[in-house]
């Protein structure tokens, strides 16, 4: 037996919202550029978290990605103590990560500005490090860090905080619009011990839903792309933003699309049958 829905629907959905962009975390493999954004209106790029971007691949999105279909994903630097792999990264100190305000992170800063203004991104994405608390002393870092330093105007663009997993989705959403910013969310991961409309009419001017599909090796069930869909719909008056980071990702976005009704003919052939979608 089907799980019940988790959000209650308030219209049919035939159309994409006319503030939605949806698309996928990072370009899904084997799958071409030209292609993506044919088929997709955004994407989240993270090339330039673990290190700065070469001319020549900063050209290459520049001629294929069209203006505000990206979201950057922001240098390491900015938000975490360590790089995230080995390799090439920024310069690094242990001054830097957490929000706080480093000299090489100034440095990420103004090269973020520069790629920022190369690529006219729709926004700039700031991940959380991990276990990073909604304390008072982190909210302050936050609160001076996007308030001082990582403001729309050093930026380029607009900003967007994906926080750890230990804030309360209604206290992310309204902290992080006191301070300026969109809240990045999962609304499929749901605690059993909140009220199952807690990601329902929350009060922001935008928000940024990220979809992990946690847990599962296959794309995400038709009954969690309806539940996705009805959200939503609370949401048709504002922009909204949902990029899928599940391991069928490229799959999960047109299935969603197929979903609105919004997927062309030529790129319907070769989708499989929603109800086709393995169990989770």
């Amino acid at each position: 037996m089907p799980a019940p829905a988790l959000y209650a629907r308030r219209l049919t959905f035939q159309t994409m919202p006319p503030n939605c962009r949806i698309g996928t975390v990072d370009l899904p493999a084997r799958v071409e550029r030209e292609r993506y954004f044919r088929e997709l209106s955004y994407l989240e790029l993270s090339a330039l978290f673990q290190a700065p971007l070469k001319t020549a691949s900063l050209s290459r999105w520049q001629s294929m990605a069209p203006p505000s279909t990206l979201g950057l994903v922001a240098p390491w630097v900015l938000t975490h103590r360590k790089p995230p792999a080995s390799g090439p990264s920024w310069t690094h100190d242990p001054t830097v990560g957490d929000f706080r305000i480093s000299a090489p992170g100034r440095e990420a800063i103004t090269a973020l500005h520069n790629a920022v203004t190369a690529l006219t991104p729709a926004q700039v994405l700031f991940r959380s490090p991990p276990l990073f608390a909604p304390s008072m002393a982190n909210r302050e870092l936050l609160r001076r860090f996007f308030g001082e330093f990582a403001t729309e105007a050093a930026v380029g663009a607009a900003r967007v905080w994906l926080p750890d997993g230990l804030w309360e989705p209604r206290i992310a959403v309204n902290f992080a619009t006191e301070i300026g910013v969109t809240c990045a969310l999962d609304p499929l991961i749901h605690d059993p011990s909140t009220p199952a409309e807690v990601y329902e009419d929350l009060e922001a001017p935008a928000l940024y839903f990220r979809v992990a599909g946690v847990g599962r090796g296959g794309p995400i069930r038709t009954e969690k792309l309806e539940d996705l869909a009805a959200l939503a719909e609370h949401y048709q008056n504002i922009a909204l933003t949902i990029a899928f980071a599940s391991v069928a990702r490229w799959q999960d976005a047109r299935n969603f699309k197929k979903l609105l009704g919004e997927v062309s003919a030529e790129a319907d052939a070769d989708l499989p049958d929603l109800n086709d979608n393995p169990g989770e």
